[in-house]
């Protein structure tokens, strides 16, 4: 008798599911490099803010300095040519001999034209006073000088002084030396400037006492101010704003002294009579002196 032996199939056992894994070591990186790229974005964004708070708060100072120019010798150079320029002799050895002399100073359109100025037969003849530099202009390699010149025209017995205004322009190389380039051009005199004077009224405020203190307090300074030492002015003024002259003056009297008052202070616009006694002229110096009064009255400023 067989036995059949039937084999049960082998029950299947049901697969687990993988489960999802997120693995966050993969990612860290590129976490890190969003969190510092947030960080550099914000950190920019303050950093233009202060930035345009900044170009709009502050003002730059652009501070230009000026170049000094020397410029002694170009005038040195034009004094000594108007002299030369503006004097002759009615006499053809000495027109000769200004002539050659000009021809250092010229160039050669300039000499020739020059030679017309002064003739063989002329009538006058010219001194050069005084030669007065009235104004110095740079232009590139040229400078522009404006100047005065006083002469003294003789013609026969007659004698005339005469005033006029001149401009030349010069050439200078770097070697400094220098030509006339153009001859003198006249210009316009310089007049006398105006200028209105502001009269000063007393101030009706200091009574007459202060004003009599004030008057023999400056009256007994300015007697003893010119031959004064700095020891002997400490009494009488404060900080040195007056120091010692040294001269031999000697005080005759206070001209129109006008006195205010200033704060604490009193101002003092006076007029100063002296006789020179080496020179034996009168002078009047005018001072505008600051005075305040502790235990005596004392000169605290001086202008």
């Amino acid at each position: 008798m067989k036995i059949k032996i039937e084999r049960n199939q082998k029950e299947k056992i049901p697969k687990k599911k993988k489960e999802r894994v997120i693995s966050v070591g993969k990612h860290r990186k590129m976490v890190l490099a969003l969190w510092l790229l947030l960080s550099c974005s914000l950190a920019f964004g303050i950093y233009k803010n202060f930035t345009a708070i900044d170009q709009h708060t502050t003002h730059e100072k652009v501070v230009v300095k000026e170049k000094v120019v020397n410029t002694s010798g170009v005038e040195s150079f034009t004094k000594d040519f108007a002299k030369e320029y503006f004097s002759w002799k009615n006499n053809k050895e000495a027109i000769e001999k200004r002539m050659s002399t000009l021809g250092q100073y010229l160039t050669e359109e300039g000499f020739a034209l020059s030679q017309e100025m002064v003739r063989a037969d002329i009538p006058t003849s010219s001194e050069v006073q005084t030669v007065k530099i009235l104004d110095v202009e740079k232009h590139s390699e040229e400078f522009v000088i404006s100047f005065l010149v006083d002469q003294k025209i003789t013609e026969g017995k007659k004698t005339q002084s005469i005033s006029s205004a001149h401009r030349v322009t010069i050439f200078e190389n770097e070697k400094g030396n220098h030509i006339i380039t153009s001859l003198p051009t006249l210009i316009e005199n310089p007049e006398k400037a105006e200028y209105e004077v502001n009269q000063v009224e007393g101030d009706s405020e200091i009574d007459i006492k202060t004003t009599e203190e004030i008057t023999d307090f400056l009256e007994t300074f300015f007697k003893l101010y010119p031959t004064a030492s700095k020891n002997e002015l400490e009494y009488y003024v404060e900080n040195d704003v007056m120091r010692p002259i040294n001269v031999n003056l000697k005080f005759v009297e206070l001209v129109n002294s006008v006195f205010f008052k200033d704060g604490n202070n009193i101002q003092a616009k006076i007029n100063v009579k002296y006789l020179d006694n080496l020179s034996k002229t009168t002078n009047f110096f005018q001072y505008r002196l600051s005075l305040q009064k502790n235990e005596n009255w004392t000169i605290v400023g001086f202008k």
